[in-house]
């Protein structure tokens, strides 16, 4: 195993692990390990797992157990552990390799190519959503001031990643700055969490609309409130709901 120490079931118990960084392994009913990953902080990774039922990846909703370990090197630890178990069985994990297949990349021709104004190109280029965010972290204020108020971003995002949801409120975006950046960052990571594979054919799509709804106070006047996906599966027109999210609030 790529861990060593005690493996635990997988349960509400998980909220109460440290506050720290670390790597873990997710294992299926027969102890068949499924997905190797690392997190800056094993509790908040693991409560949003809980309280989220995996949404952002139903391949993971096949956990029965876990290991974790903790450390300041997870990056590191993850690629070992990753490595390792490539050397040994000649492939990821099968939910490794699940996330693997969502980062598909779009042809060179139908990239994304930065630049800070006309004909002023920046040697930076998006093939996929995580491209583009991890290019949104490096490239000058200027240059996403400059692609903002042209429409670009949500053009590509509509036109080439067919994702017309999330190029909706990106168009939206009216900041500068670090405001911008932040902005950009928060509705492209949020595109990610809020797909889901359709409970028919497997294929992976976001929602066309959400919506929070708020459940009954519990005796200590708190209530849950829930954000619910609805989604129409663009490849067997399968409709169905999903739970994005849920979060504690007061009764009013």
């Amino acid at each position: 195993m790529p861990l060593e120490g005690q493996m635990y079931y997988w349960g509400d118990k998980a909220r109460h692990v440290p506050e720290k960084p670390g790597v873990y392994t997710l294992y299926d009913k027969n102890g068949v390990l499924i997905y190797i990953g690392k997190s800056i902080d094993l509790r908040k990774e693991f409560t949003d797992y809980l309280d989220t039922d995996f949404s952002e990846d139903p391949c993971k909703r096949e956990t029965k157990y876990y290991k974790r370990e903790f450390t300041p090197r997870q990056e590191e630890k993850m690629k070992e552990l990753l490595e390792e178990y490539r050397k040994k069985h000649n492939e990821l994990p099968k939910c490794n390799s699940h996330t693997e297949s969502r980062k598909e990349r779009v042809t060179r021709e139908m990239a994304f190519y930065f630049y800070e104004d006309i004909g002023k190109p920046l040697n930076e280029v998006a093939f996929n959503l995580q491209d583009l965010r991890e290019k949104i972290t490096k490239v000058p204020m200027s240059s996403l001031e400059f692609h903002q108020k042209r429409g670009d971003f949500d053009k590509w995002i509509r036109g080439v990643l067919k994702n017309p949801q999330l190029a909706e409120a990106v168009q939206k975006i009216e900041r500068s700055g670090e405001d911008l950046k932040r902005a950009l960052l928060k509705e492209l990571s949020n595109s990610d969490r809020d797909k889901a594979a359709c409970p028919k054919c497997g294929f992976e799509t976001t929602p066309v609309k959400t919506w929070k709804m708020a459940g009954r106070p519990s005796k200590t006047g708190e209530r849950l409130q829930l954000t619910i996906g609805y989604y129409k599966c663009p490849k067997c027109n399968k409709a169905f709901r999903q739970v994005l999210a849920k979060e504690k609030i007061k009764a009013s």
